[in-house]
């Protein structure tokens, strides 16, 4: 297989439907199809879709009604000449048109993702993109639709590729003052130099944090459950789970660690995370349980505030609230089948909304369901989710880069040489290089689009 292949593979789901797609892409795409086509006028010009009838010879000598479009390099996805064919939808016919049309050996199927990757090597999108599309292709829900579509769109490139110049910019700097080392130039000072790497430093830290691995990055809606213990949220994850999936108990402190769970309400995937109940004076595990809980809390998306009703809140349960817009929190009252206790006026303070339920019971849950469908198409909630914008594999990138970076801010702290700094800025600009494509090893692009289906 070469990549100047002319390739074909059919483009739309597999199954019957009223209409398919069968796409070609490569040089002899217009022409292979131009042996099998005709119509009342040119069909070649670009951007054009023109009506007419695909010839199968063979039995019958079977002639198809098609519309045929194209789209010639390089205004084309991949930067090709691109033809689709517009055809009824039956599964024995497209076979038909595949086996016509690479019979003659000048047409090849298509590898799975090799659409959307000569899309990538050809610079038409950068490898964030292509993941991208990836996210579109198996997008569950429109809340995971809209994140893969800002995806789509560039904003964590635009971002990484800004860090990634200024990167650049600094590690020539820093090389070419090697270069003159022994001449007496400062091309660039010490301070300065450590105020750039910072202030990158610091940019790369808030990428790397509003893309936690604890969370979702699926274009889920980013829900996190907080409280303090007993107060029933791993109780209402069940419930809203519709089955046991968290360990449940009378004694406080049961969760010590967090536990995510995908349920869809109204369309929308929610990413619901259980957390560890917040209380001071934990140690060992507890704590680090009640640690984690409260950084899970100021990432999310929508923090769901689990209050007990039956007794008074400390001010201190209301803290991961407050932290947050008033629009991104949901206060929930649980155990309203028991004697209220719980002042209600100061939660209306830190939520947007305020819910009573009962987990045992299941008063109140449809209710609750209804709240979390607001709080997205109310358009409370950034649903394309900035904090979305990386997926498992960029945010290791990320997350490295931030490491390099801090390596090369310790270099120039402690006057370790410019030889240590240039290694940690050209290994940082590097690891954000393997988001964008600018870096990226072949074993990497073939993981990244063998998870692609065939066609796209």
């Amino acid at each position: 297989m070469h990549a100047n292949d002319t390739i074909i593979a059919v483009s739309t789901p597999a199954g019957c439907a009223p209409r398919a797609v069968v796409r070609l892409s490569g040089q002899g795409a217009i022409e292979a199809v131009g042996r099998r086509f005709s119509c009342e006028r040119d069909w070649r010009t670009t951007f054009t879709a023109t009506p007419g009838t695909l010839s199968l010879p063979g039995e019958g000598g079977l002639r198809v009604p098609a519309t045929v479009y194209v789209m010639r390099a390089p205004r084309s996805y991949t930067r090709e000449d691109v033809v689709e064919l517009h055809l009824p939808g039956s599964p024995p016919l497209l076979d038909m048109v595949l086996d016509e049309l690479t019979t003659d050996g000048s047409v090849r199927i298509a590898r799975a993702g090799e659409f959307t990757e000569r899309a990538f090597l050809s610079g038409r999108i950068d490898l964030a993109q292509a993941e991208a599309v990836l996210a579109v292709i198996r997008a569950r829900s429109e809340a995971e639709l809209l994140a893969a579509g800002a995806r789509l769109e560039g904003r964590a490139s635009a971002e990484v590729a800004s860090i990634q110049g200024e990167l650049a910019d600094l590690r020539a700097l820093v090389e070419a003052g090697l270069d003159f080392g022994t001449e007496d130039i400062e091309l660039i000072s010490a301070a300065d130099l450590l105020g750039r790497i910072e202030a990158a430093w610091g940019r790369i830290r808030e990428q790397a944090r509003t893309g936690q691995e604890d969370l979702s990055s699926d274009g889920a809606v980013r829900v996190v459950m907080c409280g303090p213990p007993n107060a029933g949220k791993s109780s209402l994850l069940n419930r809203l789970a519709e089955e046991e999936v968290a360990l449940v108990h009378h004694r406080p402190g049961t969760t010590r660690d967090h536990l995510r769970r995908d349920v869809d309400v109204h369309g929308v995937n929610f990413a619901l995370t259980d957390t560890a109940g917040l209380r001071t004076g934990g140690r060992g595990v507890e704590a680090k349980g009640v640690e984690l809980a409260r950084r899970l809390a100021g990432a999310a998306q929508l923090l769901v505030l689990v209050l007990d009703g039956s007794r008074p809140a400390a001010d201190e349960d209301l803290a991961p609230a407050r932290a947050l817009e008033r629009a991104r929190v949901l206060c929930v009252v649980n155990k309203c089948d028991l004697p209220q206790a719980l002042d209600e006026a100061p939660l209306m303070e830190v939520a947007a909304e305020l819910v009573h339920v009962s987990a045992l019971t299941g008063e109140g849950m449809e209710e609750l369901r209804e709240a979390l469908g607001r709080a997205v198409f109310e358009g409370r909630l950034d649903a394309s989710a900035s904090d979305c914008l990386f997926n498992a594999r960029q945010r290791d990138a990320v997350r490295r880069c931030a490491a390099h970076l801090g390596d090369a801010r310790r270099a120039v702290q402690e006057a370790l040489g410019s030889e240590f700094v240039a290694l940690d800025l050209r290994e940082a600009t590097d690891a954000l290089g393997e988001v964008t494509g600018a870096v990226t090893g072949q074993d990497i692009l073939d993981r990244i689009f063998s998870r692609f289906c065939i066609g796209k």
